[in-house]
């Protein structure tokens, strides 16, 4: 019968076997050999000392025996650091001269701990021995570390005392980000609130707090809103584009937010520019240009998608994958959507048309023809704009400044001004009012209507006429109103050949 003390060696010795994660061989796997005749005791019975912690790496199957070790080290390590309760971004300085197989090796290299950083620490860990196992599909390895108990106890008091540290720290930011947000000052917010995540990230013991920063930075995005002044935004095909006029605001307190960087989030192939940098302004204002097109696409648009840079989160990508995710998947969800039109870019400047008739010495506006010709425009791609004007006049040689200047103050938005003349004679009836030498035709019941029209493009910036055009046209009918209708397509006929 066993004593109480041989039952309690048996146990722990069965417990420690379990605790240790040897691999497991697969069923067609064939053990080949091994670096001594019989497995150390250490695998199995957790070695002690009066002056040294000891832990046991296991190396993940590997068919490199060099891959073997360094996992099996890896993983020495790491147990050590659970034990101090140091997950952190710890350069950990392994070093251990051996033998094996008459090849002598010499370990010295640094392993970056980034589950959670806590301390920078240098840690020196001796390799005290090395075991290994070769099968027919790699080897398994086994390393024996140690380190000091005089300095790894100093360590996990002195990290008990920082994880309180920063769990106030983080804390403090925490509520300050809170005030920051309720205030409107979005960045700022997102400033403490990512700080505060960072800081809680280093230590297990603030998972709470970890978990509030990321809760919070999530809100702060999804409260972001980025609207476009314009409705539509031109590329043109000589180069460089419409003004793309962005701002930037907060759904929770409904006020421009400043500061924030954004960026273009989509796949097109697009030089973008911003004369006063990637964020915006005190009015939560940001203006971009198209500095440069790579190629033109088939159907001339061009899709573009702004949203909040994730620059700042690009640390978060190693620390925590799935929140890193999350933040891309908020930046999408927030992004505004454009799409842009490729033109010449004299047809994308916002331009109006005017039609005005002289009869006897006055001039009015003729609705219906100015708004053919809009239509026409706007069928060959010209930005053009409906405007009415109500007034009428005398004519006069100031006319045309009189006209330009009313357009610019109640119409500042426009660019161009097309105005077209014209003066409508009808010329009487053809045979009886208007004889022919070659034939002798006294009454036909033929009307003719002629319309006599200047056409000219004003720049309503510099006042100046870019360009003018004369026509003369004669249209034909049963009566004046057919006559001048028939006058007015062959008006609109050779407009539509000018432009």
């Amino acid at each position: 019968m066993l004593t109480f003390k041989q039952a309690f060696i048996i146990f722990f010795t069965l417990f420690l076997s379990s605790c240790i994660s040897k691999p497991v061989a697969p069923e067609n796997s064939r053990f080949i050999r091994s670096s001594s005749k019989q497995q150390p005791e250490w695998i199995l019975k957790k070695k002690s000392s009066e002056n040294n912690y000891y832990f046991v790496g296991v190396g993940k199957k590997n068919k490199d025996i060099q891959g073997a070790k360094k996992s099996a080290i890896s993983d020495g390590a790491s147990r050590l650091l659970e034990f101090i309760g140091l997950r952190a971004t710890t350069k950990l300085k392994i070093s251990k001269e051996f033998k094996e197989d008459d090849e002598s090796l010499k370990f010295k290299e640094e392993i970056i701990q980034t589950l959670e950083g806590k301390s920078s620490a240098d840690i020196i860990i001796d390799i005290e021995d090395t075991y290994f196992e070769e099968y027919t599909d790699g080897y398994i390895f086994y390393v024996l570390v140690r380190s000091p108990k005089k300095w790894v106890e100093k360590e996990r008091e002195r990290l008990k005392q920082l994880t309180l540290e920063q769990r106030e720290k983080s804390s403090n930011l925490l509520r300050e980000a809170r005030l920051a947000f309720e205030k409107g000052e979005v960045v700022k917010a997102m400033d403490l609130a990512y700080t505060a995540f960072e800081i809680s990230e280093r230590a297990a013991e603030n998972s709470d707090l970890y978990e509030e920063a990321k809760d919070l930075i999530l809100l702060i995005l999804s409260s972001i809103r980025i609207s476009t002044f314009n409705t539509n935004i031109y590329i043109y095909k000589e180069g460089g584009s419409d003004l793309i006029r962005l701002k930037v605001t907060s759904t929770k307190t409904d006020i421009p937010v400043k500061g924030l960087f954004i960026e273009n989030i989509s796949q097109s192939e697009i030089k973008l520019s911003s004369t006063k940098g990637l964020q915006s302004d005190n009015d939560g204002l940001i203006t971009f240009t198209i500095d440069k097109l790579n190629s033109f696409p088939s159907n001339q648009k061009i899709p573009l998608s702004f949203s909040f840079s994730t620059k700042k989160f690009d640390g978060v990508k190693d620390i925590d994958p799935d929140f890193y995710m999350q933040i891309i998947k908020y930046q999408k969800m927030i992004a505004l959507n454009l799409t842009l039109e490729i033109k010449e870019k004299y047809k994308t400047l916002p331009t109006a048309v005017l039609v005005i008739d002289e009869a006897n010495g006055r001039i009015k506006f003729d609705k219906k023809f100015q708004s053919d010709v809009t239509a026409l425009l706007a069928s060959k791609g010209y930005r053009v704009e409906g405007i009415e004007v109500k007034k009428t006049f005398k004519k006069t040689e100031s006319t045309q400044d009189f006209l330009t200047q009313e357009i610019k103050t109640n119409f500042p938005f426009l660019k161009n001004l097309i105005i077209i003349y014209r003066k409508i004679n009808y010329l009487g009836e053809l045979g009886k009012d208007i004889k022919f030498s070659e034939y002798d035709i006294k009454e036909s019941g033929i009307k003719v209507v002629e319309i006599e029209s200047s056409t000219s493009i004003i720049n309503l910036e510099t006042k100046q006429t870019e360009k003018g055009q004369i026509l003369n046209v004669k249209g034909h009918g049963l009566n004046e109103s057919q006559a001048l209708l028939n006058a007015e397509k062959k008006l609109l006929e050779y407009i539509s050949k000018s432009f």
